[in-house]
């Protein structure tokens, strides 16, 4: 009862913690990549938080028809390569060094943030289509990745293979984690119990920090001009992103659903290139940096959605 409670006070005031955590995690001791190996775990579990609450029979069948899975995929597919092209060009332009030209390919070629569901959930917004295009997006992933990158020129020592390999493990490992925590827990003890399961999926996010932001504190303290433009470009990225999706597509669509258009099109899940390409210093240190306008999402959606109490997910609603 004590855990339950807590966890409920956790995912009640997620945003709020998850502000404090981004602020506090940077000045405790660094543990030297020793929690990067668990990244590909954290993946997968906050995937599974996410299906286990939300049908993700109906999700897949829905994706299987073709009036939602085709714009799913003309969207993935021409977005990626095209905005890719678009701010690298934009960067040459402008004589931006090499290691910020790749920031912004890689940006576009990102699957969309493994955390989008619960984010979506946390806000209100149409989980199921976060879910579904987080799913997309994390499949075509080994295409995409390189695709994009390779259109612009970079990263000839990608291995699109290992990316497959660790994009497959984490996604049917979520999936079926997820569908296991929905079959023995059931959706109706899920649904009651929403703000617990809000609570464990921000202390998922909270471990995130730990191995994104190891050692971060020290290249910033060795160069703090290159750490504030990394910061301004990944708000910029990100938050600006997201408001000019979400701007454009209430126009035509609901909040719950540009929300969640925006929330994907703003977090990317640049964690997977980290793991998958050369090291780079700077864009090692932009992933770092960019986890501030990711975890605080939340808190600034909800302030411009006026504090609305979230809704649940629109196939449940």
């Amino acid at each position: 009862m004590i855990l339950r409670d807590g966890l409920a006070w956790v995912g009640l005031n997620a945003r709020t913690v998850l502000l404090g955590g981004l602020i506090v995690v940077p000045f405790l001791p660094g543990t030297e990549g020793a929690l990067t190996p668990a990244l590909p775990v954290l993946v997968a579990l906050l995937l599974a938080l996410a299906v286990a609450r939300l049908d993700l029979s109906e999700i897949l069948s829905a994706l299987a028809t073709p009036r939602v899975l085709l714009p799913i995929l003309a969207a993935i597919l021409l977005f990626q390569p095209l905005a890719g092209l678009g701010l690298h060009s934009f960067g040459l332009g402008l004589g931006l060094a090499p290691g910020f030209l790749l920031i912004l390919a890689g940006f576009a070629a990102a699957p969309p943030l493994s955390s989008a569901p619960n984010i979506a959930l946390m806000l209100g917004y149409d989980a199921r289509l976060a879910l579904l295009v987080t799913l997309t997006g994390t499949f075509l992933s080994p295409l995409m990745v390189p695709a994009t990158l390779w259109l612009v020129g970079g990263s000839p020592l990608l291995d699109p293979q290992e990316i497959a390999l660790k994009v497959s493990a984490m996604l049917f490992g979520g999936l079926l984690l997820g569908s296991l925590i929905r079959r023995t827990t059931g959706p109706a003890r899920i649904a009651r119990n929403a703000p617990v399961f809000d609570g464990i999926a921000a202390l998922v996010m909270l471990t995130f920090l730990f191995p994104l932001l190891d050692g971060v504190l020290a290249q910033v303290q060795a160069d703090p001009a290159r750490a504030l433009a990394l910061a301004l470009l990944a708000l910029v990225l990100n938050i600006g992103s997201n408001l000019l999706l979400r701007q454009g597509m209430r126009m035509v669509t609901d909040r719950a659903t540009a929300g969640a258009g925006g929330l994907l099109m703003g977090n990317r899940n640049l964690s997977v290139l980290l793991a998958a390409l050369p090291h780079d210093p700077t864009f090692s240190l932009f992933v770092g940096v960019s986890q501030i306008p990711i975890y605080v999402t939340p808190l600034v959606f909800s302030l411009l959605d006026g504090h609305r109490t979230p809704c649940l997910p629109s196939s449940e609603s």
